[in-house]
């Protein structure tokens, strides 16, 4: 009785398999549609990982300089799509964040220009942890978690008794840096 089961067992599983390996099509993916802010957005966020992965080098060559130069300009280009098309006349802070990532983005590329002055590999370092602070109040702002993965547990996930840790205050970004 035993060896008939693991033996039936065997069978349906080799059958199984075998059926996998000879279809025609792969098995379709369960992707989650973007909507095309989610896209902008992506694409924003691909171009300043480029400028971050940079960021603590000693020294930029010019492969470098290019890469900020068009990672700055992307951001620019994409947050003006940003602000035209997805604007949120009832969300002021929003509206506001935006316009900060823009101007940083635009201070980065006018940095580039003026690559070859003393401090300008430090106003460009200046200008990515800019952009890093701008971004992170907009995402609080918004109540996205920027990194999921690091936070697995949810509030209503909290065990009886456990409480939750409230974020510190959110400070203004300086309209002025």
């Amino acid at each position: 009785m035993v060896r008939r089961t693991i033996l039936t067992g065997l069978i349906v599983g080799i059958c199984g398999i075998m059926t996998y390996v000879f279809a025609d099509e792969p098995p379709p993916k369960q992707e989650k549609e973007k909507s095309e802010l989610a896209k902008l957005m992506s694409e924003i966020d691909k171009s300043y990982k480029a400028v971050e992965e940079i960021s603590g080098y000693y020294n930029y060559s010019d492969n470098d300089w290019k890469v900020i130069a068009e990672s700055s300009a992307n951001i620019v280009k994409l947050t003006k799509i940003v602000i035209s098309k997805f604007s949120r006349p009832d969300d002021r802070k929003y509206q506001d964040l935006n316009k900060t990532m823009m101007t940083e983005a635009e201070k980065m590329h006018e940095i580039v220009n003026h690559k070859g002055e003393q401090g300008a590999l430090e106003d460009a370092q200046w200008q990515v942890r800019r952009l890093r602070q701008t971004c992170a109040v907009c995402h609080k702002h918004l109540g996205i978690t920027i990194y999921p993965q690091l936070y697995p547990g949810k509030k209503e996930e909290l065990k009886p008794g456990q409480t939750e840790i409230p974020a510190p205050k959110e400070t203004s970004v300086p309209k002025d840096w």
